[in-house]
């Protein structure tokens, strides 16, 4: 297939600050450039520049009290046709795994697409296909999320370890997904968040961390969420007060949270509390802890819940003397080792750790 690149004009403007959504968007002019592809930014300028800079700066970028957290959307268009058009997208060139979508418009926009990632796509009329092409998203951190009537949901994946990214697809974090502590389950995922979830990302298992005994849950019950019961729904409560979340309260779900990752029928899977930063951002920053994430993405993804509206700022003294400091009290000539030692001594298997690392380390 020929390779061609898109001239851009960047649509990528800081009225993201006041929540709307944000489009990457793609010229109609394609220029043959031989081998190499346009590069598709996929976080917005704030959120970028808060990557790049001290984790200590997030409050100057988000403070927790909006929709900051999304994903842009890269458009493509193509001339008109005959009919409807059917896009087909793939992370392959021969499309042997791919998505289908639909549209009676010349343009189109991807959401929720994965980090450093080469994409095929087509476009087809009634007829013929128009346009065949392909482009590159960018090689980043923090792979955000859309999911409609949910904030602060991203993968747990794309990080590097050991000169390689870890898997995306298969872990995610975010808040709620129905309302806490209402007499009759109300869902806060629409219908277009809950075809996210089942068509798109294919969740199998959601695991809660909200509490049980006051009905923070909202009437949630063992075994089937919002989701349905196509999906794995596990309570797994935890309890949170000032920043600490590492009390012996909590040591029988973080077992549980690390049996279910230590099944692999249970990938991918979505855990949460009610914001996704607190006892989330606990489970998170020991998930890719002990598969060996770098501290400093760490805290970048621990941060970024600031990006979300979660009714006020996160900073690094908010967690650095809690679990962060417990962490780093264990023997080990590194975080990885460290983290392993303390989930170890909380009574996780390591047969389930192998698994997770395994999960999201594997070819």
């Amino acid at each position: 297939m020929k390779k061609l690149l898109f001239l851009p004009f960047i649509s990528l403007l800081l009225g993201a600050c006041s929540g709307n959504d944000v489009t990457t968007s793609f010229s109609s002019i394609d220029i043959i450039i031989g081998e190499n592809p346009h590069l598709v930014t996929l976080h917005t300028p704030v959120q970028s520049a808060f990557i790049n800079d001290k984790k200590e700066n997030v409050n100057l970028y988000a403070r927790g009290v909006e929709e900051l957290s999304r994903p842009t959307k890269p458009q493509i268009s193509w001339d008109k046709g005959i009919g409807g058009y059917k896009i087909t997208l793939s992370e392959y060139e021969d499309y042997s795994t791919s998505f289908l979508y639909q549209t009676s418009d010349t343009s189109y926009s991807f959401t929720n697409l994965k980090i450093d990632t080469t994409y095929y796509y087509k476009v087809e009329d009634d007829l013929s296909i128009i346009k065949e092409d392909y482009f590159v998203t960018s090689n980043e951190i923090i792979r955000t999320m859309y999911v409609s009537g949910v904030t602060n949901v991203r993968d747990l994946g794309g990080y590097m370890v050991d000169g390689y990214r870890t898997k995306q697809g298969l872990i995610y974090r975010g808040g709620r997904l129905n309302q806490n502590s209402t007499e009759v389950v109300t869902n806060k995922i629409n219908e277009k968040g809950m075809k996210t979830m089942l068509e798109d990302i294919k969740l199998s298992s959601e695991i809660d961390l909200r509490y049980v005994e006051n009905n923070e849950v909202g009437m949630l019950t063992e075994g089937v969420g919002v989701l349905g019961e196509s999906v794995r729904y596990y309570q797994c409560p935890m309890t949170y007060s000032a920043g600490n979340v590492t009390g012996e309260d909590n040591d029988a779900s973080l077992r549980k949270v690390f049996t279910i990752l230590g099944d692999e029928s249970n990938y991918p899977t979505y855990f949460h509390c009610s914001i996704g930063t607190d006892r989330t951002g606990y489970v998170a920053w020991l998930i890719n802890a002990v598969i060996g994430v770098e501290e400093e993405y760490l805290w970048k993804d621990y941060l970024f819940s600031n990006f979300a509206n979660i009714g006020g700022s996160r900073n690094v003294d908010t967690i650095k003397n809690g679990y962060v400091k417990d962490i780093s009290t264990y023997a080990g000539s590194s975080l990885e080792e460290k983290a392993n030692r303390y989930l170890l001594d909380k009574g996780v298997k390591q047969s389930d750790i192998d698994t997770l690392r395994n999960m999201m380390k594997g070819a």
